[in-house]
């Protein structure tokens, strides 16, 4: 999960694993997806400090130095929140405990597919970039507030999602279906 400390905008990304390799991948698409960024505030799991290190240069992480010239041009400065000081990421660990809340609504206790869950995922970041950041008003008249997705998809705030997953279910058999 990467937050914007700006907008407040969610990138929800689905990784195989928590190896610092995965999320350096995960960290590319994003940059890919969503563009630059100049400062990273991250806690202190051990994939993020290593990712630091490695992205420093202090380890090789591609057999070229692309991606290493890539971070030095671009200047990203990557900063970690004091040790034992969770209270120090309160934003992004309040968009952390939103997305866990929409999952166990949403999955419950079923079993999803890898590709499932990261189509959850997209759609869960979403919802969650829809929230209003500013006053609402009651009156129809009023201003439109603003959303992450004003700010992620340049004005774009209209989505449509699946009403049902019909090719999902009538693709199961009866016992896949009962053990989800």
């Amino acid at each position: 999960m990467i937050t914007c400390a700006v907008t407040r905008a969610l990138h929800l990304e689905l990784v195989p694993g928590m190896t610092t390799d995965s999320f350096l991948l995960a960290f590319r698409r994003f940059l890919a997806r969503r563009g630059n960024c100049k400062i990273i505030y991250s806690d202190n799991a051990k994939t993020f400090v290593k990712a630091k290190k490695e992205i420093e240069g202090l380890s090789q992480i591609l057999s070229s130095n692309k991606f290493l010239n890539f971070m030095s041009k671009e200047r990203i400065v990557w900063k970690n929140i004091i040790e034992r000081a969770a209270w120090w990421g309160g934003f992004y660990e309040r968009m952390v405990k939103s997305v866990k809340q929409s999952l166990r609504k949403i999955i419950g206790k079923a079993s999803l597919s890898y590709e499932e869950m990261s189509s959850l995922l997209v759609e869960v970041e979403a919802v969650l970039n829809m929230r209003p950041l500013t006053y609402v008003y009651n009156e129809k008249d009023e201003p439109e507030p603003l959303t992450p997705m004003h700010f992620s998809n340049f004005g774009r705030v209209e989505h449509t999602f699946p009403i049902n997953f019909v090719e999902v279910i009538s693709s199961s058999s009866r016992s896949s279906l009962l053990k989800r």
